[in-house]
């Protein structure tokens, strides 16, 4: 698939020294300033053009999307296809128009002399903190072809990570959501009718039925609308709030503290870090440079924070399983078989051994979170729907006994 074209005004001189102004359809400023340079022209200023044809959004890049890049890289380099043929044929065939761009981006500069992974380096902003660091690795040892494998596994694993604990999170919330949505039907339009059609009677109710209709009217109430409205405007406040720094830090702080949910998480943060900095070890990173992007890959701000302070320990000379172990944040497992790994000098094999150990702890975590959770909420709903049941079937029998009278 072609790459995006954008529009671009230039600002040239040909070979002869004469000025030359001009407009120019290329995936990038960088492609343009190639482009013309094929034709003679050395580019002295360069503008993108700003109308209707410009984004308004970039398209995301997902890892699924690095996820294969890395795996056909892979593969060609494998194969012995030149860096710069698989680029061209990666940045053709990807249907993410913004990611087909930046391999087209990549390709001009390795096509120029540069190498594939200070091309990739330029957009940061889309790779895992950890995929240059480990392309960086695979140059200096010569085995590039490993190093896209390495990343390929790792970041399939991370997606089926991160899709586990999406199910161990979301799953129950619908269930619960869907729980809340039928208790407010129920009590917003059945009582009111179930309501009007026992006054008919002129019969005294029981009182279950008394009590669900009064909670009815009191939702139908203003007072009750205002109370809901007002609910309503402080999740989507909180919800505000957690996107900032302060309040995402707190959030995180909080849910680590969550019975059940804090150890999946807790878990997941665990495998993330061991896996990554195993894969980094692995590939000839040092420890102090693989580090950093180990802790960026736990995605909570609680272990990068305390994560940091042990950076600084490990590298004024503590060690690494003491500093660790003084962040409180791992289990007792992890800091064995680093302390293992420092004596054996098998740091890497060690860390990797922590992450499939917890990766299968994860796993059973999860299934324990979802069978914990999943009871409650139907015990929440039976509850609901066995109250309303009784205040009908009571007050429908009240009422036939009474008129039998």
């Amino acid at each position: 698939m072609t790459a995006t074209q954008s529009r671009f005004r230039y600002q040239a001189e040909t070979l002869d020294g004469e000025t030359v102004k001009g407009e120019i359809r290329s995936p990038s400023a960088l492609a343009a300033r190639n482009e013309l340079a094929v034709q003679g022209m050395r580019v002295t200023s360069i503008t993108q053009r700003k109308g209707l044809q410009t984004e308004i959004t970039r398209e995301r890049v997902g890892l699924v999307e690095i996820m294969h890049f890395s795996r056909q890289m892979a593969t060609f380099l494998r194969a012995g296809v030149p860096v710069t043929e698989a680029l061209d044929t990666l940045s053709r065939d990807t249907k993410n128009q913004r990611f087909s761009t930046i391999l087209n981006e990549s390709l001009i500069r390795v096509s120029t002399g540069t190498t594939i992974t200070d091309a990739l380096s330029e957009h940061r902003e889309i790779f895992p903190s950890y995929y240059i660091s480990m392309l960086q690795a695979g140059e200096l040892t010569g085995r590039m072809d490993e190093a896209f494998e390495a990343l390929h596994v790792y970041i399939k694993r991370d997606l089926e990570l991160t899709r586990l604990v999406r199910k161990a999170l979301i799953y129950p919330a619908i269930l619960l959501a869907v729980a809340l949505v039928v208790t407010l039907l129920i009590v917003l339009f059945v009582i009111p009718r179930f309501a009007e059609f026992f006054d008919s009677f002129d019969a005294e109710l029981p009182l279950p039925t008394r009590m669900l209709v009064a909670i009815a009217d009191f939702v139908g109430s203003p007072l009750g609308v205002g109370l809901i409205v007002a609910l309503i405007a402080s999740v989507v406040g909180v919800g505000l709030w957690t996107r900032t720094p302060k309040g995402r830090r707190k959030l995180h702080g909080f849910l680590l503290r969550v019975p059940k949910l804090g150890t999946v998480l807790t878990y997941a943060a665990t495998e993330r870090f061991t896996r990554v900095l195993a894969s980094l070890l692995d590939a000839g990173v040092a420890l102090p440079d693989a580090l950093p992007s180990a802790v960026d890959c736990t995605n909570n701000l609680v272990f990068q924070e305390r994560l940091t302070v042990a950076i600084d320990r490990v590298l004024t000379g503590d060690g690494f399983s003491e500093p660790l172990r003084a962040t409180g944040l791992f289990p007792a497992t992890v800091i064995q078989m680093v302390r293992v790994g420092e004596r054996t000098g098998e740091l890497s094999q060690q860390l990797d051994n922590a992450a499939s150990f917890f990766q299968d702890e994860l796993d059973y975590s999860v299934q324990k979170l979802t069978q914990w959770f999943e009871p409650m909420v139907i015990l929440f709903i039976g509850v609901v729907v066995g109250f309303v049941a009784l205040a009908m079937v009571s007050a429908m029998y009240g009422i036939y006994n009474q008129v039998n009278v």
